[in-house]
């Protein structure tokens, strides 16, 4: 899924971080300097042109430095 800002992209990860069929699955948030959107992923993997903002867990938000 793809947003326009920060704030909407961790509300969507949350959700679906507390939905069953992700548990235990961490829900990534990247944002890509190309488009200028936020991305939400269960795949981490990220481009040169990407960067990690962070990834919810169950709930559970953790900010990538």
């Amino acid at each position: 899924m793809k947003t326009q800002s920060k704030t909407e992209a961790k509300k969507l990860a949350k959700a679906y971080s507390y939905n069953k069929d992700y548990t235990d699955v961490p829900v990534y948030i990247i944002y890509c300097s190309r488009t200028e959107k936020y991305y939400v992923d269960t795949n981490g993997l990220i481009r040169l042109w990407e960067k990690l903002i962070g990834y919810y867990v169950n709930g559970v938000y953790t900010s990538e430095k």
